[in-house]
């Protein structure tokens, strides 16, 4: 008898456990209020401040900064309501030593808009992220 309830039992766990959904992140949605405009880094105080977050001290290297020494440039599109909306990379130096999936892997920024952006401007500015040798 327990022989038989086991090979009842099992197909319904199955059945069960193929209906259950993996817990997703919500992305929040990107919202424009007006067209994005394309402004220098040393413009972005007039629009957008980054949001004061307390720092935190990291037990290892974060997984998507690359060993060694580099540089990077790259887009970043701040929409409407101050969330980062995507990121491109421009430019890596040495070639490759930052890739655009690792880009994609960076955290998000929340911004607050400026004072002088009432109107809450989407922008799209370029960043830099430099790694130097500890002396």
């Amino acid at each position: 008898m327990n022989k038989y309830f086991s090979l009842l039992f099992l197909p319904v766990i199955t059945l069960t456990a193929c209906q259950i959904q993996p817990e997703t992140v919500q992305v929040p949605q990107a919202v424009f209020n007006t067209k994005v405009i394309t402004i220098e880094n040393s413009q972005l105080n007039q629009y957008w401040a980054l949001e004061q977050i307390k720092p935190v001290m990291l037990n290892k290297r974060p997984d998507w900064l690359p060993r060694g020494v580099g540089k990077c440039e790259y887009y970043t599109t701040i929409d409407s309501n101050g969330n980062e909306a995507s990121k491109e990379l421009i430019s890596s130096q040495p070639e490759g030593w930052m890739t655009q999936a690792l880009v994609n892997k960076m955290p998000k920024q929340q911004y607050q808009p400026a004072a002088s952006n009432l109107k809450r401007v989407p922008v799209k500015v370029k960043m830099d992220l430099e790694t130097k040798r500890r002396h």
